[in-house]
């Protein structure tokens, strides 16, 4: 005999939308949109028969029915996501770790091979990637992401706070002769058109004004590891992370000619779900980063 089961999708979207009283704060965990959660919902209500919200402007209130519902659907839930988290990863010593692709070559790759030698038993997985990871659906156990910090489903560690520096090889330095900042005029510029920090440098630290910057040379790239590349092969200035060129710091490929640094509101965060407990593997992963960054 068929069980009678409602659609299971709905069901995540209700419980979620309850959780935050809001279908805006559910699109967002679901990477949905909040017109799809509330399609989800009135799925869900079609085949209940019943109301589970009453829709005011502005507002979003659960009924009774709606409560006493998700009272007994939410712990099923709960253990259905643990669960399958646990039987999905938790009996190998399987490891997955998200970042972006030029912290996983810059930073990670020149560590990576400690913590494997160091720990033989786990296998690990890189994702490198510049899209946020989303948690729900991809086999992601750890991340490091640049961003707020501020995500309540998230268990989130600082372990890096950002600020934009300039950087340049020593001949390029000494071609261009750049002395002073404002000397950058002469120079050309690298844009990392993933993040767009000249307008927010050059306010800050120069008196190049808006129409001079009009007549400076740039390259652009959309990869910061091609802007680092184009810097290295002496082709104008960059601006980035130091964690990210630090291999090249210690060669001398790079240098930074002038210590003007601009803080940014981001920083790298060491973060996985709070109501998803990390595997014994995860757990070691965690630890050996969080002293990587430490040292760093």
């Amino acid at each position: 005999m068929q069980r009678a089961m409602p659609p299971l999708r709905a069901l995540v979207a209700f419980e979620s939308a309850v959780r935050y009283g809001s279908f805006k704060q559910a699109a967002a965990e679901l990477h949905i949109t909040p017109g799809a959660v509330s399609q989800q919902v009135i799925k869900l209500e079609q085949w209940l028969g019943y109301p589970l919200f009453m829709r005011k402007v502005r507002k979003l209130t659960v009924t009774d029915r709606g409560l006493d519902y998700f009272s007994r659907i939410a712990p099923a839930l709960e253990q259905i996501s643990s669960s399958s988290e646990t039987c999905r990863f938790g009996a190998t010593n399987r490891v997955c770790l998200s970042m972006t692709q030029t912290l996983a070559s810059k930073w990670l790759g020149p560590r990576l091979e400690h913590f494997v030698s160091q720990h033989p038993e786990i296998e690990v997985h890189i994702s490198a990637s510049n899209s946020p990871v989303q948690f729900q659906t991809d086999a992601v156990d750890l991340a490091v992401r640049h961003f707020d910090g501020e995500d309540p489903q998230l268990d989130t560690t600082l372990v890096f706070d950002d600020e934009v520096c300039l950087f340049c090889s020593p001949e390029y330095q000494q071609a261009k002769q750049l002395k002073q900042v404002n000397q950058l005029q002469q120079a050309t510029l690298i844009v990392n058109s993933l993040q767009p920090f000249w307008d927010r440098w050059l306010n800050a630290f120069s008196t190049i004004t808006a129409d001079q910057r009009q007549h400076i040379a740039t390259l652009h790239f959309d990869q910061a590891l091609l802007a680092i590349d184009a810097s290295k092969r002496h082709q104008g200035v960059v601006l980035c992370s130091e964690v990210m060129i630090q291999e090249e710091l210690k060669r001398g490929e790079l240098i930074e000619p002038f210590k003007q640094r601009l803080p940014l509101d981001k920083s790298y965060y060491l973060i996985h779900p709070k109501r998803q407990p990390l595997t014994r593997a995860a757990t070691t992963l965690k630890a050996w980063l969080l002293e990587q960054f430490t040292a760093t």
